[in-house]
This record gives structure tokens, sequence and C-alpha cells, in this order.
């Protein structure tokens, strides 16, 4: 168990320290902070405290792969846990955040979860088929920024609603706007991800038969 394999696997737990802390409120995240002149007001900092985990969730996704390259520490168990630990804080993020973020079109919310938890079933399946033919296919541009258009968007969303559950201002509907408008694009690239990615694995497969 090298280091970056140490990464990942801190990468899933910090998503099961993510479930705890938005799904299961504690008091002792609620802060009082003044509230004009009037005495002090509590407020619940849970998606601020979940969007820093998040943060660094992100951080060690970073770390590990760039960790086993450099120091070749390249494993299969890293590779294949690696996918699984993006996934689970991925797919776990979107999810809590844009259900609670996009309450006025939430069939819009449940729409944007299905497409990028439908698409990851769809590319899992995929990639059996083609790794029965001993063929690996790449991860595609399209891919890499579809991630980082997610994460970003999931951070954004969560500052969101950890600011407007503090400030009752106005202004925080821009950064609500500016994190769905994000999470859009990310969706929109998954889609596009997707099917290129089905459609390397096409011709990859008939060049295999051809080659049998």
């Amino acid at each position: 168990m090298n280091i970056a394999n140490k990464l990942t696997i801190l990468r899933i737990f910090l998503t099961v320290v993510l479930i705890t802390v938005l799904l299961f409120p504690f008091y002792m995240v609620d802060i009082q902070i003044p509230k004009y002149a009037f005495g002090t007001v509590i407020v619940d900092i849970r998606y601020i405290v979940a969007a820093i985990i998040f943060a660094i969730a992100s951080i060690t996704d970073t770390l590990d792969g760039y960790i086993a390259r450099k120091y070749n520490m390249i494993t299969d168990f890293g590779k294949f846990m690696d996918q699984i630990a993006d996934k689970f804080i991925t797919t776990t993020a979107i999810i809590l955040v844009l259900l609670a973020a996009n309450t006025t079109l939430r069939w819009a919310a449940v729409l944007m979860t299905l497409v990028v938890v439908l698409r990851d079933i769809l590319i899992s399946g995929v990639r059996m088929v083609a790794s029965n033919k001993n063929i690996v296919i790449a991860a595609d541009i399209f891919g890499k920024v579809k991630s980082f258009f997610l994460d970003l968007a999931s951070m954004v969303l969560m500052l969101y609603i950890g600011l407007a559950n503090i400030f009752d201002a106005a202004w925080t509907e821009y950064i609500r706007i500016a994190g769905i408008s994000l999470m859009v694009v990310g969706v929109i690239l998954c889609v596009i991800s997707c099917i290129n990615y089905i459609i390397n694995t096409v011709k990859a497969l008939d060049k295999n038969t051809v080659n049998d």
C-alpha cells in the first residue's frame, strides 16, 4: 500500500465524512453570529465544512495520480480504486448539492443527477466488454474536463448553500446561478464523453475482430 494508494483510500473515507456532515446535522457545526443590532442568530455551516472536505478530496485526486506517475507507483489496485474513489466523491457531492440548491427546478436537478449516474454505469459496462477482449480505452479529454466542471460546480454550490444560510442577501443567488451553469456544462460534457467513449470502444472492438 504505497502513498498514492493511501491518498485514494483517503478520498473514499472523505466521501463517508461528507455524507455524515451533510445528512446528519450535528449541533456543533452551528455558530452564533451578530445579526444587526438585535442580538445573534444561529446559522448552519455544514455546507461550508462540506466544501472544505470536498476541496481536500479533490486535491488528493490530483496528488495520487501525480505521485503514482512520478515515483512509478502505478498499480492495478490503484488504477481500479482511483476510478471508484472518483465516482464515490463526485456522485455523492452532485446528488447532495443539486437537490439542495435547485429547489425551483427540482426536475432539472434530478435529470442532471441521473445523466451523471447513468453515464457512469454505462461506461462501466462498456469497459467490462472491452476488458474481456483485452482492450483498454484511454480516458478522453472530454471526460477529464467533465470531471473538472462537475467538481468545481459542486464546490460552488456548497459555498452557495453555506453562504445563503449565513447571509440573507441577493448576491448569493449569483453564486447559485454560477454553480448551476457549471453543472450544466459538466453534464453536457458527460454526454459528449459517453458518446465518444462508446464510439472509440466500438472501433477498437471492430479492429480487434478483424485482427482475430
